[in-house]
């Protein structure tokens, strides 16, 4: 039996950024998970004995979910040996809040600054709050919260840019075609992807998607409302794709064939 090494969850895909290099503008419908759903998720997770890494968010910004410190502390409780990342723009980051994380055991925190200039942030992400994100940034490391910077090396950068960041401890990550959906690509090799052999992803309606570059849901696998995680995973449609990409022949799937990841 193949083992889930990692579940990431969307509470929600509400979203107070504008990125360039995600393709949340152009979704139609929202909604933030509940709590019953939350529960029955997390309380199957706690039965997955290969679980490793837990990631409550998936395209939303999680701190648009009012309920995402108390979701993390449950999952903290059901999950008690399984690491715990968040990904944020960092927006909506407060001291108190870094301080409640930072009591968390095993958590680790993942915020996109994109860039050592206001401008950068504002042109990236059409946000205009890049002191304040530096000052969580710089705090969370103060109080000894394991954080990582990253930025997106968007094509229409400066490589100094990129360098500049790194430089300075920052992470410059890959610009993603979000499977063709953000931009148009051709895999011209077979692809191997982790996604497909070990990772689940769950929207906040509860279904079962592709994976975290499948945003609008395109590729489902059923729905935690009707079944059990396990049962997702062992279903047919979940283990072909899982076996396509054991053979190297995960590029010939829909989606995959045009994604820039795996």
């Amino acid at each position: 039996m193949n083992n889930i090494a990692v579940l990431q969850v969307e509470t929600t895909n509400i979203c107070n950024a504008h990125c360039v290099f995600c393709p949340h503008d152009r979704f139609k419908e929202f909604g933030t998970m509940s709590d019953e759903l939350w529960d029955k998720i997390v309380s199957e997770a706690a039965c997955l004995s290969g679980l490793q890494t837990f990631i409550p968010m998936l395209t939303g910004e999680p701190f648009c979910d009012k309920q995402i410190l108390s979701r993390i502390r449950h999952a903290r409780e059901r999950l008690p040996k399984v690491m715990i990342q968040l990904y944020t723009n960092g927006g909506l980051l407060t001291e108190a809040i870094l301080e409640e994380l930072a009591a968390v055991p095993q958590f680790f925190l993942n915020i996109s600054l994109n860039g050592l200039k206001p401008e950068i942030r504002v042109h990236l992400m059409g946000l205009k709050d890049w002191v304040h994100v530096v000052r969580m940034a710089r705090y969370a490391q103060q109080i000894k919260l394991p954080t990582r910077v990253t930025m997106v090396a968007y094509p229409e950068l400066h490589e100094k840019d990129l360098s500049d960041f790194n430089a300075v401890g920052g992470v410059a990550i890959q610009y993603q075609s979000w499977a063709g959906q953000q931009y148009p690509y051709e895999r011209k090799r077979w692809t191997s992807c982790p996604r497909a052999l070990s990772h689940m992803t769950v929207r906040y309606d509860g279904s079962a998607n592709l994976c975290c570059f499948d945003p609008f849901g395109k590729v489902s696998f059923g729905n935690v409302t009707e079944q059990t995680l396990e049962e997702i995973w062992q279903g047919r449609a979940r283990r072909e794709y899982r076996e396509s990409h054991q053979v190297g022949q995960g590029n010939r799937l829909p989606l995959c064939g045009a994604c820039t990841e795996g």
